[in-house]
């Protein structure tokens, strides 16, 4: 029986802009509301209701466990963080078949950091198996799922932007040497490995996402993966469902951009069925008129 896990991202639960305290309306926060305000918001103004539907849709196709690459907030506010915990709890259970990283609107200022907001309300999804990795406040982490021979490894690459016009993500390289000895340990020796973290490495034609707006360190990243023999890269931050292949970057895995579970027209995700020995990718699509997921193959547009 193949072991069924759903990777999903960018939820972006938003209250509502009056609950923002005035202090908070400065620097990234302020730009970041006046794109909601110009009318970015509205593309998820139903994602507490698509939540509920994939909720649902776990449940009907007996999903064992979901991997979230980050995004749950639009202004990374703490009430934000709360908020999305909530609404995020019924299809986190249980949380041990739950795990997720943090995306650069979760952490969209310094505060947050200061805070460990984060891991306030989400930190129950992120614990490791091997703590002897988690060099860099708890990253990387590593879950190991026997019944599939899987291992998933976290990789925090969100950071604050205090810059309006920036909001790309950097791996520490800390977390990159220690996913190199997580990669070299013999412990992992035929297991699908899927390493799941918020930015993009590449784009869906291949390219690097620009500067400003994508994973600094891609190409350090892409290095250390190829030590993968099978698996995936699993990300979100561009609101697009698409796969890459990563052959010509000499990897033997391809890479998934689960896009926006939420977003208005682009909603997505991707369900794997796992053996021991074989990995089944089929991608799920969003029916408005059902309030319903359902799956396609890859090769079927949405």
């Amino acid at each position: 029986m193949p072991v069924k896990i759903l990777h999903f991202s960018d939820p972006h639960f938003d209250l509502s802009l009056r609950t923002i305290p005035l202090r908070k309306w400065f620097g990234k926060r302020a730009v970041g509301a006046l794109n909601l305000l110009g009318g970015r918001g509205r593309y998820f103004d139903n994602a507490d209701e698509k939540i509920r539907a994939l909720t649902r849709f776990k449940a009907s196709q007996s999903v064992d466990l979901l991997l979230c690459t980050g995004d749950y907030t639009a202004l990374g506010l703490k009430a934000e963080l709360e908020n999305a915990a909530e609404l995020i709890a019924p299809l986190a259970r249980p949380p041990e078949r739950y795990i997720t990283v943090a995306g650069n609107h979760d952490v969209y200022s310094t505060d947050v950091i200061l805070g460990d907001h984060f891991r306030e309300y989400f930190g129950r999804y992120m614990h490791t198996d091997w703590p002897e990795y988690a060099v860099d406040d708890g990253w990387p982490f590593i879950r190991l799922f026997d019944e599939a021979d899987l291992a998933v490894i976290g990789i925090n690459s969100a950071k604050p932007n205090p810059l309006p016009w920036r909001s790309d993500g950097h791996i520490p390289p800390v977390q990159l040497e220690a996913l190199e000895r997580i990669l070299d340990d013999p412990r992992l020796s035929d297991r699908w490995i899927f390493v799941i973290t918020h930015y993009a490495a590449r784009l869906a034609d291949g390219r690097p996402d620009r500067p400003n707006h994508g994973l600094r360190n891609a190409d350090e990243f892409l290095r250390v993966c190829r030590k993968i023999s099978r698996g995936a890269i699993l990300n979100g931050h561009i609101h697009r469902c698409y796969v890459t292949p990563l052959a010509d970057e000499g990897l033997q895995i391809d890479q998934y951009c689960a896009g926006s579970v939420s977003m208005e027209g682009r909603e997505g995700f991707w369900l794997f069925d796992l053996t021991p020995e074989t990995m089944r990718v089929r991608r799920g699509v969003y029916d408005p008129a059902e309030a319903a997921y359902r799956l396609v193959e890859c090769a079927e547009e949405n």
